[in-house]
């Protein structure tokens, strides 16, 4: 993606003839408030896009560890810890949710850090996971959306620059840029409309699961 904060200023020169009244740091919170607002869309319709991979190795339980910097969550469907192969390859076996005290496999989250249970010898495993979307901080850096999408953050951030302007064209311009959204969403790949249920590798809480898997 090479559509970028500076692009999006010089695009705005064009729509809008003078916007002296915005500095780079305006420019850059607008910019990011929108960006986060398109993540956040693009989210709900199509979370594989934007799935990152941490891999953890587990010797003893409990065994506290830290999250990826950035985590924000794991909770939608494919997402997790999944134990991974003797060879090293990707398995679709995944480690259950357990809970402070539990000597049941599986694993729980407290605060920056996972906490694995019921794992007594060596075990790998990767979690997929919901990237945090980092600020726009330089007007070099790019927009979340695929690039063929300019006019849609174009009028996205005509919009914002109209709401910090406290100006009337707010309303006329929201009605446009959500009709361009339901078309870039509507154009979006579509998540699988399914719920993930608690890991057959795990008995759910209070119950005691003896055995790691073997691959």
């Amino acid at each position: 993606m090479t559509f970028t904060v500076s692009t999006i200023r010089t695009r705005l020169v064009n729509r809008l003839k003078d916007i002296a009244d915005v500095t780079d740091s305006v420019l850059l919170q607008m910019a990011t408030d929108l960006n986060q607002f398109l993540y956040n869309r693009m989210f709900e319709t199509d979370p594989e896009r934007f799935v990152l991979l941490q891999s953890y190795t587990v010797t003893t339980s409990p065994s506290t560890q830290a999250l990826p910097a950035g985590y924000r969550d794991n909770t939608e469907y494919g997402y997790g810890f999944f134990f991974q192969n003797s060879d090293g390859t990707a398995s679709s076996r995944q480690l259950g949710l357990t809970g402070y005290g539990s000597i049941e496999l599986g694993y729980y989250i407290t605060g920056t850090n996972v906490v694995f249970t019921g794992i007594n010898s060596t075990t790998n495993f990767v979690l997929r996971y919901v990237p945090v979307l980092a600020d726009l901080t330089l007007v070099s850096q790019s927009f979340v959306v695929p690039d063929e999408n300019k006019e849609l953050v174009q009028e996205g951030m005509v919009l914002y620059y109209y709401r910090y302007n406290e100006d009337p064209r707010e309303y006329e311009q929201d009605a446009k840029f959500m009709r361009l959204l339901t078309l870039f969403i509507d154009g979006l790949p579509k998540a699988p409309k399914v719920y993930a249920l608690p890991s057959p590798l795990s008995t759910g809480f209070g119950g005691v699961f003896n055995d790691l898997p073997s691959f």
